[in-house]
């Protein structure tokens, strides 16, 4: 019997070394699945970061796309009022062209009109300096004579 005993107490040992070693298993598989969890944690942290700068980059490109429209819009409302401006000046420019003839020939009708009639003026005046230099003259001899005669009386 006690080669029986020793036989099943080498059994029970090997039995119990074996029960050891799956516990020790056991316990390096819990470590292992605890090193898992934790990294599938971390692994969820980053996704989850990275959904959130994802979701920050589609708005700051949103944000950008705004931008971009409202610049453009502001660039064709700049470009329509440069060509609302260029009309206008070749407006009065043409304006200008157009009714600066008129008025020069208005201007020229009007001088040529004042001219005629200073020239008009100068030349009854002149008529008057000549006929009161002819006067003056003959009322100059006819004192001559006056006083040759008085003088021989």
């Amino acid at each position: 019997m006690d080669e029986t005993l020793k036989l099943i107490l080498g059994e029970l040992e090997k039995v119990n070394t074996r029960l050891d070693r799956l516990d020790s298993g056991q316990k390096e598989l819990k470590i292992s699945q605890d090193q898992l969890q934790q990294n599938q944690n971390q692994l969820q942290t980053s996704q989850d970061q990275l959904q959130k700068n994802q979701n920050q980059l589609q708005a700051s490109q949103d944000q950008l796309q705004k931008n971009q429209n409202q610049l453009q819009a502001s660039q064709d409302q700049l470009q329509k009022n440069q060509n609302q401006l260029q009309t206008s000046q070749d407006q009065l420019k043409d304006n200008l062209i157009n009714g600066l003839g008129p008025y020069f020939e208005h201007i020229e009708k009007h001088i040529d009109a004042k001219t005629s009639k200073i020239t008009e003026t100068l030349e009854d005046q002149q008529r008057v300096i000549d006929t009161l230099a002819a006067r003056s003259v003959r009322h100059e001899s006819d004192i001559k004579d006056f006083k040759r005669i008085l003088k021989n009386q």
